[in-house]
């Protein structure tokens, strides 16, 4: 066998190797209940979500929020999310929040890699986002590479009090808002007798909806698309 030949076969060994260790990790999760991927038909890169995706120029999300943060919330007010433009590794994000009676905006940069802010928000909109950084833009901490979109895939755990609870994709489903239906996928976890649960669908560039409980069994935050431009 050829140099050549010998480096083509190790590679794909290694790439087989790759594939095996994914499924297994899933299917140990409780994965591949139902139809979709399984031990025969593996999850591959078309199954897997990361945070931005599908972002264009002008893409613009817009929320209805309710987030209770450690120095200020937001309830029932209006999100409006615009990616205007791109600068080099960065998106030029304009943001308008609506509490009530007052409006908000600011404009900040976004990295296209995983939606992290760079620099600080004006002192006057800091209580306005940081609610908004503590719900809608979380899905950073638990997606901080990209995550298979498949039923009991792991994504990641979270400390409550001694105890790692695992945060897992429970569920597939067409969950219908008032921006449209879309082929979702849960994500979700239980403290006590409340369950968390986060929708994510493919191409969306951050979840759908969400309702997600502190470990006292409080509302931490909700949130809900109300329209998408992509």
């Amino acid at each position: 066998m050829s140099p050549v030949q010998k480096v083509f076969l190790l590679t794909g060994l290694l790439a087989g190797v790759g594939i095996l260790v994914s499924v297994v990790i899933i299917a140990v999760g409780g994965g591949f209940a139902g139809p979709g991927p399984s031990i025969m038909n593996p999850p591959s890169t078309s199954d897997l979500w990361r945070v931005g995706e599908n972002i264009k120029t002008g893409s613009s999300l817009k929320y209805t929020l309710t987030s209770y943060g450690p120095r200020s919330s937001l309830i029932n007010s209006r999100v409006s999310i615009c990616f205007c433009e791109s600068a080099g590794d960065f998106w030029k994000t304009s943001f308008i929040i609506t509490n009530h009676s007052i409006t908000k905006d600011a404009n900040l940069l976004l990295s296209k890699k995983e939606l992290t802010r760079k620099g600080e928000a004006a002192e006057g909109f800091r209580p306005y986002f940081d609610p908004l950084e503590l719900s809608v833009l979380a899905i950073r901490d638990i997606a901080r590479d990209p995550k298979y979109l498949v039923i009991g895939a792991q994504w990641d755990n979270i400390l409550v009090n001694v105890s790692n609870v695992p945060i897992k994709v429970t569920g597939r489903e067409n969950l219908k808002t008032k921006a449209g239906t879309f082929d979702s996928f849960a994500l979700s976890y239980s403290i006590g007798d409340k369950t968390s649960k986060i929708w994510i669908s493919h191409n969306i560039p951050l979840p759908i909806k969400a309702e997600v409980y502190n470990s006292s069994g409080q509302l931490q935050y909700r949130y809900e698309l109300e329209s998408i431009v992509h």
